[in-house]
């Protein structure tokens, strides 16, 4: 996902749409993209417990991130842990 696809997409230019995510989402295009790929990756765990078992290049991979070491940076820079903390922290046993 690009900027200028979204935009031509949306039909309206790559300038307005920053502007107008910038405005609404308080966030640049690429940090805005980044956290709603980790929003959809961390629902997916929650949700469905077979994707804990899978490895992080995998969920990486889900998520639309180039390379593992891109998503699990992007990971806790949105959730504040890494993804490996994050499973297992969905595993422990809820008292």
């Amino acid at each position: 996902m690009s900027l200028a696809y979204l935009a031509t997409y949306c039909e309206t230019n790559s300038k307005y749409l920053s502007h107008i995510i910038k405005l609404y989402r308080n966030n640049d295009f690429n940090n805005y993209i980044n956290t709603l790929r980790i929003r959809y990756i961390t629902s997916k765990l929650r949700n469905e417990p077979i994707y804990r078992k899978y490895k992080i290049a995998i969920l990486a991979e889900e998520a639309g991130f180039s390379s593992p070491n891109k998503f699990s940076t992007n990971f806790k820079k949105v959730t504040s842990i890494t993804p490996s903390l994050f499973i297992k922290s969905l595993q422990k046993p809820v008292s």
